[in-house]
């Protein structure tokens, strides 16, 4: 199979070549299936996981985190011909994912996005405290999903009502709000670019050594 015929499968099939599989579709998958999403299109369908002794929740943590981990593989694996990063999101997988093929965004949306990914990720929680200060503490957040439906992807606090970590601060005004259908819905949105992308032969891999790296690094054996 040629490299191109491989990365264009990686993104389409669970099942690249014989015994081996892509982790992102496998993402993909999970993601949508944890969701309640059309495992095929991605399409919210509210469909129920069942457990062999109870169903999980299509609200849970689990479904965003894998979303927004498909996100970070994304970016780090697929640059767009031509597109150069600011030096704002040259380090950040998601903001690169986010700025290649999830269309008009904010640095400050990325930010918020790139914080909720690590206050789920790290600690199964909504609350985020950066390493570095930031100005303003503008990648400091209080996080609130939004689980129903709403016009918004990200609702701040008022500029002077931000949260300034005070952990004894339950206040809802403080809070980033944060639509979870309304960013699966962009994530969605950002792979059916990229695949859009790599069937024009617009994408190339981001990796350093390439198809070898993408085929050791992202693809499993069953």
């Amino acid at each position: 199979m040629e490299d191109i015929d491989f990365i264009k499968k990686f993104t389409n099939s669970i099942e690249v070549e014989s015994n081996i599989y892509s982790c992102l579709m496998i993402a993909i998958s999970d993601a949508r299936k944890i969701t309640g999403r059309n495992i095929e299109t991605g399409k919210q369908e509210f469909n129920i996981l069942v457990g062999n002794n109870d169903f999980l929740n299509p609200d849970s943590f689990i479904g965003i985190i894998n979303y927004l981990l498909i996100l970070d593989m994304i970016g780090e694996i697929f640059k767009k011909n031509g597109f150069t990063f600011g030096k704002k999101n040259k380090n950040k997988k998601i903001g690169k994912a986010l700025k290649q093929f999830g269309g008009v965004i904010s640095d400050c949306d990325i930010d918020v996005i790139v914080a909720l990914r690590n206050s789920l990720a790290h600690n199964y929680g909504l609350i985020n405290i950066p390493w570095e200060v930031s100005e303003n503490g503008t990648k400091r957040h209080k996080f609130t999903l939004i689980n129903t439906d709403c016009e918004f992807l990200i609702k701040y606090p008022p500029e002077n009502n931000r949260w300034d970590g005070d952990f004894k601060d339950k206040s809802e005004t403080t809070s980033t709000e944060v639509s979870k259908e309304n960013l699966i819905n962009l994530i969605e949105t950002v792979f059916k670019n990229l695949k859009q992308d790599l069937e024009n032969n617009e994408v190339k891999l981001a990796l350093n050594d390439g198809i070898d790296e993408l085929k050791a690094r992202f693809t499993i054996k069953y």
